[in-house]
């Protein structure tokens, strides 16, 4: 109980830091970005920035909820194999007495087996989240340079709009970074504290009853 409710203050603070300090200020930057370009370029460049954003998170938030359960695996056998480690060495003895070394190695090696295999799905799953990630915000930085290229050779916009385009955009990748990651702590806290928040429902097998 005690370490739910340690879990659950820990959530709470994290949420809590992660509106003010996360969320708040990247949806602010987003609307400012936006502003910025509909006023000085046309709506179409804040449309395609907001569009990408959303199939930026979108990816983001499905590859991170399905690589979630490769992490809980490798978590899982990396606990296990520990386990067994310090079982043998602490019944040496014992191990030694039977001749049951090699069964303990080979048992040992099976859940190696498991933890590489876990490790190189979280490992491959990450490049894969990367890779999206790079190729979505690549993709919608090329569509807006090639349509500030339009824009000044038409004569509506300038050199500088390019500049500020590009830059602007590059300014918006900055927090985007930690979209998954971010995305995955919360959800964690937010189960730490529905964890918590039901111990408050609980039936207790010892009652105190009130005199009056």
């Amino acid at each position: 109980m005690s370490r739910a409710v340690d879990r659950g203050t820990r959530g709470i603070n994290f949420v809590l830091s992660a509106l003010v300090f996360n969320v708040f200020p990247t949806i602010f930057e987003v609307s400012l970005v936006s502003g910025i370009l509909a006023y000085r370029c046309g709506s179409s460049f804040a449309f395609l920035t907001l569009g990408s954003i959303a199939v930026y998170a979108a990816f983001t938030f499905t590859v991170t909820r399905w690589r979630t359960r490769f992490r809980v695996e490798m978590n899982k056998a990396d606990n296990i194999s520990g386990s067994k480690a310090v079982d043998s060495l602490i019944n040496y003895e014992t191990v030694k007495l039977f001749n049951n070394e090699i069964y303990e190695a080979d048992e040992y090696d099976k859940v190696l087996a498991l933890y590489e295999d876990a490790s190189l799905k979280t490992t491959t799953s990450l490049s894969f989240l990367s890779f999206g990630q790079s190729a979505i915000f690549g993709a919608a930085l090329t569509a807006i340079m090639v349509m500030a290229a339009q824009g000044i050779q038409a004569g509506v916009l300038t050199v500088g709009d390019l500049v500020m385009v590009n830059g602007l955009l590059f300014q918006l990748s900055i927090p985007l970074n930690f979209l998954g990651s971010l995305y995955r702590d919360v959800r964690q806290s937010l189960i730490d504290m529905q964890n918590m928040f039901n111990l408050l429902s609980l039936n207790t097998s010892i009652t105190m009853r009130f005199r009056p």
